[in-house]
């Protein structure tokens, strides 16, 4: 790792001095990371934070050292990727936070009101739960702008992938839940370092397969880097997993643990949570034509709408609807097939005008609505269901190579960042 310059280190050791004795105990600095530092009261709000997704059997079962040392560790790697932000000048906006918060809220299906009880019965303040939410928001965006020439995924891969998921004799559209727990190995391990750390792995085995969590035992024991996640690895198809795990889950039932798994990094245990096959997408498609009014400083609001409220009575007396869209529509790229968006699919539309397009009937000419673009008069020609379930595999294979690229890239940018850091722990001082 770089070392500070000698005076920025001893600046550092100074103001570790001068902290430690202005404050009580809980602001005490117990780690140096380049040229921050971490206090006690943000590793021990961090903690609590961890330990509101526990469940009280994993929190029984954890030592508090373990969690305390996992805890920082993460901190210490969010620190360097804020110093980034900092130095980069970006900033997240209280708008963007508040909109985060509701949609966790949601997702919990509470209101904002009750998730800020649920947060304050678990003792965490609703200003720190938005810093905390403020510095994952940032942390996405850093790897974001520093990995995203990683993940570029051409056509010839997606389709290189989808041809693979084809070949695939087991079923190519069955996805697996799994949890990972890794027992690492140090690079150029000894013999003697193996044997222990294949014998952690069998003690570990013993106890999942007498019934322990496997989140609390990734949790305390796993050294991946997703362990304070519970070992979480989400939902993957076969083709995406390393192909060292791939020939063990292709044999496991739901609920299964496998042996431990020898590799150059260490030993792996996996466990398939479960499995789930394949679904159809189907969608609505519509045919629907629109004739448009922009508002501009002598067009306004009223006298849009009132222009196009005379086109539909013009309609409803026997004009030809692509005709009028042809001398009056100010989109012009569809005014010359007289207004035809032709067949659109779900969300493909601004939602107001996706809405209104919805509620109508076949050959039904609705009221004027407004979009950001204007004033519309809307008519749907047609409805038809489509299978989309081709198109949405091929998105979902993108994401699924974007993710993957992604996720190395970011590993290898923080360990190399770690690497190259000045980190100094304190937590015994």
């Amino acid at each position: 790792m770089k070392r500070l310059q000698p005076a920025i280190l001893s600046l550092l050791l100074t103001l570790t001095c001068s902290v430690t004795l202005a404050n009580d105990s809980v602001n005490r600095i117990i780690a140096v990371v380049d040229q921050s530092v971490i206090l006690q009261n943000q590793l021990d709000e961090k903690i609590k934070q961890m330990y509101q997704r526990m469940s009280p059997e994993q929190r029984a079962a954890l030592s508090a050292n373990d969690i305390k040392k996992r805890v920082l560790d993460k901190i210490i790697i969010t620190e360097l990727q804020l110093q980034i932000a900092r130095r980069s000048g970006i900033n997240i906006t209280t708008t963007e936070v508040d909109a985060a918060i509701e949609r966790i809220a949601s997702s919990n299906k509470l209101s904002i009101d009750k998730f800020v009880a649920v947060l304050a019965k678990d003792d965490i303040s609703l200003p720190a739960f938005k810093q905390s939410v403020r510095e994952q928001i940032l942390v996405r965006r850093i790897q974001s702008s520093f990995v995203h020439h990683e993940v570029k995924v051409s056509e010839q891969e997606v389709n290189s992938f989808l041809k693979l998921l084809e070949q695939n004799n087991a079923d190519q559209s069955s996805e697996y839940h799994l949890g990972h727990i890794l027992i690492a190995t140090p690079e150029n391990a000894t013999s003697q370092q193996i044997q222990q750390a294949e014998q952690k792995a069998d003690q570990l085995l013993k106890q999942l397969r007498a019934g322990k969590k496997f989140a609390t035992v990734s949790i305390s024991q796993s050294d991946a880097s997703n362990a304070l996640e519970g070992g979480d690895l989400g939902w993957m198809k076969l083709t995406q997993m390393p192909s060292l795990l791939k020939p063990y889950v292709e044999k496991m039932q739901q609920g299964d643990i496998s042996p431990s798994i020898q590799s150059p990094s260490g030993f792996h245990i996996i466990q398939l949570f479960s499995v789930r096959g394949p679904k159809k997408v189907i969608v609505t498609k519509t045919h629907v034509r629109h004739i448009l009014i922009k508002i501009n400083a002598l067009v306004s609001d009223q006298a849009a709408e009132k222009r196009l409220l005379g086109l539909k009575q013009r309609i409803a007396d026997g004009d030809d609807f692509a005709t009028l869209a042809r001398a009056n529509s100010e989109d012009r790229g569809s005014a010359i097939t007289g207004g035809d968006l032709n067949w659109v699919q779900p969300g493909a539309l601004v939602p107001a005008f996706e809405e209104a397009m919805n509620k109508l009937a076949i050959n039904e000419v609705g009221e004027p609505i407004q979009s950001q673009f204007g004033w519309h008069l809307i008519q749907v020609l047609g409805r038809e269901q489509q299978d989309n379930t081709q198109l949405m595999r091929k998105a979902q294979a993108r994401s699924q190579l974007q993710k993957r690229k992604a996720d190395a890239a970011i590993e290898a940018w923080l360990t190399k960042l770690r690497d190259e850091a000045y980190i100094e722990y304190r937590l015994n001082d």
